[in-house]
């Protein structure tokens, strides 16, 4: 379930371990009833399809926070050389298992970078802003005379703290006021 893309209509047809030889029906009741808690008297069947998705996207992460482990490293090379997964696009040849945990990053839209350092961070193309909608910058990217892409060289290196007057000269006033 962690690397496969379950279909809803195969989560649900095989929720009572029917077999062949034994047949388990679940007459009257409702779906949303079966997956109630225990507490409330019902059956507390897990939504499988749900937990299927969260299971994606716990893969996803793991190949976003670990990309130095054996198979972060084969997939990198494989599928998103040149990036990380978050910006990595489902496309015609991929693998089964793999276009299933790019479904789990499409359900990962609410990441937000934790800056630290910044040393991994994009200004114009990672969400970092704490936001509520985009976490982009709304500031457009300054002319190709700016050289800045990197978070980290938003920060002043002496005192670790963020460059105020850098921040204010690049962005619009909305966004200084969230990175400061």
């Amino acid at each position: 379930m962690s690397c496969f893309d379950l279909t809803k209509g195969f989560c649900v047809r095989d929720i009572g371990g029917a077999s062949r030889t034994k047949q388990i029906k679940f007459t009257g009741l409702s779906w949303e009833k079966l997956t109630r808690s225990k507490k409330n008297g019902v059956l507390g069947f897990q939504d499988l399809h749900l937990f299927n998705l969260a299971m994606l996207s716990r893969q996803a992460w793991r190949l976003l926070t670990s990309p130095n482990t054996l198979c972060g490293q084969v997939l990198k090379a494989i599928y998103f050389p040149n990036s990380d997964i978050l910006h990595c696009v489902s496309r015609d040849g991929i693998s089964y298992s793999s276009r299933s945990i790019l479904r789990g990053v499409d359900l990962s839209k609410g990441v937000i970078w934790r800056i630290g350092n910044g040393k991994k961070g994009k200004i114009w193309q990672d969400q970092w802003l704490p936001k509520s909608s985009t976490r982009n910058p709304s500031t457009r990217k300054p002319s190709r005379s700016c050289v800045l892409t990197g978070v980290s060289e938003l920060i002043d290196p002496i005192t670790g703290e963020w460059d105020e007057q850098l921040i204010c000269d690049i962005f619009w006033p909305q966004d200084a006021d969230e990175i400061l």
